[in-house]
């Protein structure tokens, strides 16, 4: 079936797109920047190991917590509006971060960060499909928006790095504030999109989603930091109930907080699916090379951080040219194909660290690694957005940030498991001989015991504790790699089979329609293929328990 073309964008909205690409880069370098600057943070306002944690992690609490909450208020209240209002509190809790005079300010700070980021991208991922009325210059666009969050995680540790060595530690954050303000001033010059105005908030819904999310990603943080007990387990536990309250009370309220009709969709869950396994399957691998790259290999953290850049632009280039491979293929074909060849760069990198691997092999299994997963979040994205209703796309966007803040925590906290288990395992029966019992567990806790330990000690036990150090966790980072080869192989399979009849048009004188989703832009059909005007009732896939609504 064919509908007319839709309209082109314009330069306007090219603009509009280099806009909104603003504050994704933002919120990205705040992810990795605080990393680096952690170390001086602590020397300025000394905190306990427990807020230093607080300080890192309060911001991805909140804004992991609450996503679904800000999908909605994009919906309701219309996205340009949002994101003023998003632009004006980064800037404003950025601005009382740079400045904060003890630890207690800078952790509240923090929270305050996570909360006004938000709504950033859902608002930006909405703005985007009313601007780009093309299924292909939509999934262009949106691969260009999806690109500057890598290039903002990519590029945050060498700004940061510059920034700590020539100004005080609230530098970080002061950056960001005229950049906040300026999206601000800006974004009236993007369209006014008018928001449903219909339903309300659900206070138990934002309740339970938030304490769902948030305890899930906390626990499992914990636990992947190996820090067990019965307060992290209590805390997956209570949140994974809560998450299942939450779905039961989306099942019966007329305005859901996330619509469960749109899981009726199979490509839209498998967009979700494949977003949360392809982070779950690499970020223990993740972790792990880039402490790799320091003591195994050798390198200072600038010079690690330097070499990652690598990996990371070409991420930002597969995901900008993944949909131009639309033309000749669909995207299962273009989504699978790059999978399996991540898969090829897990296993080369397992392979090479059966060994002693150099640097450039290394760096060119990971970089096959990185730029093989690109077209999942350029193309998953663009097919979960298409399968929703264009009055939705605030909740579809936001959902995609739920999938990957649980990809990463499980990642973490499965990936940190097996590298635990098989560095002790391998490092318990080649310990020298000689060392006393508390050197011993020491040794068996973390890499950076073992090799402080071997410094200490004379050469004739400190030399054998480090080559057994290095070698113990070079079979932990490589059991990581055969987990992400694995996980990988199965997230093809997935793809390829799950999303093999999804559609995302490349031809800008046709719109193709799939059976799973509605078209994306401003037209619509009815199913006989009649053209509907723009103010026609949009249907949402029939639920479990009654016939299609119109809203």
């Amino acid at each position: 079936m064919t509908t007319p073309r839709p309209a082109r964008a314009n330069l306007a909205a090219w603009a509009g797109l280099a806009l909104l690409t603003v504050p994704v880069f933002m919120v990205a370098i705040d992810m990795t920047v605080l990393f680096l600057a952690t170390p001086t943070i602590a020397a300025a306002l000394e905190p306990t190991a427990t807020q230093q944690l607080w300080m890192l992690h309060i911001g991805d609490l909140v804004g992991a917590g609450l996503v679904l909450t800000a999908g909605r208020l994009v919906d309701r209240f219309g996205p340009r509006r949002l994101l003023v209002i998003s632009a004006l509190a980064y800037g404003s809790a950025n601005l009382l971060a740079a400045y904060a005079p003890s630890i207690e300010y800078l952790i509240a700070a923090r929270a305050l960060i996570g909360f006004s980021a938000i709504s950033m991208i859902p608002a930006g991922m909405a703005l985007l499909r009313r601007m780009f009325t093309s299924d292909a210059q939509f999934s262009r666009a949106v691969a260009i928006f999806m690109s500057a969050f890598s290039g903002g995680v990519a590029f945050g540790p060498p700004i940061g790095g510059a920034l700590l060595e020539n100004f005080w530690w609230g530098s970080i954050f002061l950056l960001n504030v005229p950049i906040a303000f300026l999206v601000a001033l800006l974004a009236p010059t993007l369209p006014k999109v008018p928001g449903s105005g219909a339903g309300r908030i659900d206070t138990v819904s934002v309740l339970l989603s938030l304490t769902a999310v948030a305890l899930v990603v906390y626990g499992g943080q914990e636990l992947a930091s190996r820090n067990v007990g019965l307060p992290q387990v209590a805390a997956v536990a209570v949140g994974l109930v809560a998450g299942l309250l939450f779905i039961r009370r989306q099942l019966r309220l007329t305005a859901p907080l996330l619509d469960p009709a749109l899981f009726a969709s199979r490509s839209f869950t498998v967009g979700l699916v494949a977003i949360l396994l392809v982070i779950l399957a690499t970020a223990g691998a993740d972790m792990q090379f880039a402490q790799y790259l320091q003591v195994g290999l050798g390198h200072s953290p600038f010079t690690a951080g330097m070499l990652l850049i690598i990996p990371a632009t070409l991420s930002i280039v597969a995901t900008v040219l993944a949909p131009s491979l639309l033309r000749w293929v669909r995207p299962s074909a273009v989504m699978g194909t790059g999978v399996l060849i991540a898969a090829g760069g897990a296993l080369l990198m397992a392979v090479l660290l059966q060994g002693e691997a150099s640097v450039a092999p290394a760096l060119a299994a990971v970089s096959i690694i990185a730029a093989g997963a690109a077209p999942v979040f350029a193309l998953g994205a663009v097919i979960i957005v298409n399968s929703a209703p264009a009055a939705q796309t605030g909740s579809a966007s936001a959902s995609t940030d739920v999938a990957g803040s649980l990809g990463n925590t499980i990642g973490l906290a499965t990936g940190g498991t097996i590298a635990f288990v098989s560095y002790q395992s391998r490092l318990g029966g080649t310990l020298p001989a000689g060392l006393d019992e508390a050197t011993r567990e020491l040794s068996l806790q973390s890499i950076g015991s073992a090799l402080a330990a071997a410094r200490s000690l004379p050469d004739e036990l400190g030399v054998p504790l480090h080559a057994a150090a290095i070698d113990a966790f070079a079979v932990a980072t490589r059991n990581t790699y055969a987990f992400a080869t694995l996980g990988l192989a199965v997230l093809a399979a997935v793809i390829l089979w799950g999303l093999r009849h999804a559609r995302i048009d490349s031809d800008p004188g046709v719109e193709e329609v799939d059976g799973d989703s509605p078209p994306s832009g401003h037209d619509e059909s009815d199913d006989e293929g009649r053209t509907l005007p723009d103010d026609a009732p949009v249907l949402q896939a029939p639920t479990a328990t009654g016939p299609a609504r119109a809203e």
